[in-house]
């Protein structure tokens, strides 16, 4: 019986702690996550998609907005927040883009995809 108990509780654990390693996000990984085309093709989408928020271009609101995200086994974008802010409408621009954009190939550990914690500074710049 003890035999038989101390079985179920050993593959528990076990099974708890895979678990916990597939949920687990990294900041590197063996191969990085990539969008599709390279980070050229990425900062492409992000300049043929921003927005301007109206109010912070009447402001005069120029500057940086550090965003932190996950990018998940599967390629897509989770847990986007800012890590520096500019001014809310900003904020929210670049929490949009990121929230927008294609599907990335997953960054991966011995050959399997992981989560990949990611950080991308956002240039709002006014035309001159």
């Amino acid at each position: 019986m003890r035999l038989v108990t101390l079985a179920i509780l050993l593959s528990l654990t076990f099974t708890q702690t895979y678990a916990q390693d597939g949920d687990k996000i990294y900041s590197l990984a063996d191969e990085q996550p990539t969008y599709p085309g390279g980070m050229s093709a990425f900062f492409k989408y992000i300049q043929s998609e921003m927005q301007y928020p109206d109010a912070a271009k009447a402001a005069g609101v120029e500057g940086r907005v550090f965003v932190e995200y996950v990018i998940e086994k599967d390629g897509s974008i989770s847990s986007a927040k800012i890590l520096k802010s500019l001014n809310g409408d900003c904020d929210k621009e670049a929490l949009r883009l990121i929230a927008n954009s294609t599907k990335w190939n997953p960054g991966k550990i011995d050959g399997k995809a992981v989560r990949v914690k990611m950080a991308l500074p956002l240039n709002f710049r006014l035309p001159r």
